[in-house]
């Protein structure tokens, strides 16, 4: 079998990915990381109790307890908060598809998805968690990382 690609964070090493699942694992514990998040008319998120951070991390779509989505922003707020951040392209009327958020939206408008919300993993947190400095990650990492979240999403103990 080949290697992964990796940056900064050996993902190829069993060990590591134990680790960084393990501090999300943690992170996601935290009651302060959960926001409400509601779709507003006629294509955005918001978060409408409070402002996410505007710092780099990823995000987790819930609905209650079911994760439904993972991404990363290098702003928290602006992805999921501002009308530019959180459009995805909805507002085009020449798309030829549309990705996950925009049929998380419509199912919310719709009220499918019953509790919305949003568990933020700030980058500072997590890079903390895996002892590294935050501005050691490349974006590579980054982007592993979000993989990593995602698949192992039905795994974690949220709130």
């Amino acid at each position: 079998m080949g290697s992964l690609k990796v940056g900064r964070i050996n993902l190829n090493d069993a060990t590591v990915v134990m680790k960084v699942r393990d501090s999300v694992n943690h992170l996601v514990h935290n009651p302060a990381e959960y926001y409400p998040l509601r779709f507003k008319p006629q294509f955005y998120f918001e978060t409408p109790a409070r402002q996410l951070p505007s710092e780099r991390g990823w995000y987790i779509i819930l609905d209650g307890q079911r994760p439904l989505y993972v991404g990363k922003a290098e702003d928290l707020n602006a992805r999921l908060n501002t009308n530019n951040g959180s459009i995805d392209n909805f507002a085009n009327k020449k798309r030829a598809f549309d990705p996950e958020r925009n049929f998380i939206k419509k199912l919310n408008e719709m009220k499918i998805l019953q509790n919305p919300r949003v568990c933020i993993i700030n980058e500072i947190a997590l890079c903390s968690a895996l002892g590294i400095e935050a501005d050691e990650l490349t974006e590579l990492d980054r982007g592993n990382i979000e993989k990593m979240i995602n698949l192992f999403r039905a795994c974690f103990d949220y709130l």
